[in-house]
């Protein structure tokens, strides 16, 4: 509550508007519920934001305030790849809603050659082959295409809660579980204690979410992370 009246006190304008559009003008949009078309919406935020963090990120916030925010975020991530013993230069990883391109700069600098990023929209792949002409961009919706190919590290970021119908989340993580190497780790975010749906196009996912779904895989603690919580979960 004190986040909302911080927020609403900054900017009231921009608040009244992002609040009409997540409970009229965007349902009316883009649908909702098992109606919510996830594909035009993104590919309008980020034809919007371009390569701007607020596309990805929060867009109550500034530009400044999310490069601050998801620098933090960078360094709880490295930190937990470090501990988990993450072989940088020779894993194969996939960078599930890769947007801006944060995550494949993050493992680019940590030495990953072997990346692949995932879309839902491919509207931002032409800025992201130039940055990285070594890394491979592909268009997929995973709740609902196959996913080839087996990784060590897979990193889902920020997409769980635009997953809102029941029934796609759980293709996406089967999806996602049978492109796990052995021993490889899935990092998922955001994570909170409860679920709880906030918009037409966000419902957050508990840990109990996730783990009746990856029967026998071993999960580590969860780690506070932008304000809720990001989870491990390695394969046997």
């Amino acid at each position: 509550m004190k986040d909302i009246l911080s927020r609403f006190k900054k900017n009231p304008l921009d608040f009244i508007r992002r609040a009409l559009f997540k409970t009229i003008i965007g349902p009316l949009k883009y649908g909702k519920g098992d109606d919510y078309d996830a594909v035009k919406y993104w590919h309008d935020r980020f034809a919007k934001y371009g390569q701007l963090l607020r596309g990805a990120g929060d867009e109550g916030l500034s530009e400044e305030e999310n490069e601050e925010m998801y620098t933090d975020a960078a360094k709880i991530f490295t930190d937990l790849c470090l501990k988990e013993g993450v072989d940088f230069q020779s894993a194969r990883a996939i960078d599930i809603g890769c947007g801006t391109g944060f995550y494949a700069r993050v493992l680019h600098d940590l030495g990953v050659k072997n990346y692949v990023g995932v879309d839902i929209t491919d509207v931002l792949f032409p800025g992201l082959r130039k940055k990285f002409p070594q890394y491979r961009f592909i268009k997929r919706d995973i709740s609902s295409d196959r996913i080839e190919g087996k990784f060590d590290l897979i990193v889902m970021i920020d997409v769980i809660s635009h997953i809102v119908q029941e029934s796609k989340l759980s293709k996406a993580l089967e999806n996602l579980k049978n492109c796990l190497s052995p021993n490889g780790i899935f990092i998922i975010s955001p994570i909170i204690e409860a679920s709880k749906r906030y918009s037409f196009y966000n419902l957050r996912r508990s840990s109990e979410d996730i783990k009746q779904r990856f029967p026998g895989y071993i999960f580590r603690e969860l780690v506070p992370f932008r304000g809720n919580y990001i989870l491990i979960i390695r394969k046997p």
